[in-house]
Order: C-alpha cells, then sequence, then structure tokens
C-alpha cells in the first residue's frame, strides 16, 4: 500500500536549509523510489495550532519503505540540517488509499 510522508515546518535559515536541499534528495531517493507530490514554499494554515510555510508531501510504495528510508543512514546523517533551519515543523506518515 502506498505511504505518504508529508513534511511542513518555517525555514528560518536559508542558506543552511539551502545545504540540506541539495543533499535530501538523493538520501530521499526521489525519483528512484520516492515521488514529490507537492512542494510548497507558500503553503497556508487552515486549521490548527501552528504550520510552517513550506509544505513537501512525498509518495512512497509503502509505509515500511517509508520508514527504511527516513531512518536510514544517509538520511539521518542530511535532517539535522533541516531540523537546524527550520522551526514549526512536523512529519506525518498517512498509508494510502490502495
Amino acid at each position: 500500500m502506498t505511504a505518504y510522508l508529508i513534511i511542513n515546518y518555517r525555514i528560518t535559515d536559508p542558506d543552511l536549509y539551502g545545504e540540506y536541499f541539495q543533499l535530501a534528495g538523493p538520501a530521499l531517493r526521489i525519483g528512484s523510489e520516492c515521488e514529490v507530490l507537492v512542494a510548497d514554499p507558500a503553503s497556508v494554515r487552515i486549521e490548527g495550532e501552528t504550520a510552517g510555510h513550506q509544505t513537501i508531501v512525498l509518495k512512497f510504495e509503502s509505509a515500511e519503505r517509508a520508514r527504511e528510508i527516513y531512518e536510514s543512514g544517509e538520511y539521518q546523517a542530511v535532517l539535522p540540517k533541516r531540523l537546524a533551519a527550520t522551526t514549526d515543523h512536523f512529519a506525518v506518515l498517512a498509508a494510502g488509499l490502495d
């Protein structure tokens, strides 16, 4: 069953985020095992307490594979850059409707 990784955050350090952005694609295997469905730098919160302005939605073949890639040493080495470059961040892994 497909799975979607939904990530939202507010970029506070554009330079550090740029470093993350360059490394994240290969680490998340975008293009081979992951598809970018949404990359919106101007998201608007319409409900809830906090949300950033950047929303990313990634599609994976399964929740298991999404977790494997997210938890891989390759992505975990890159992740601290995003966390340090952003605030108001969250990530949600959601199952598709296959």
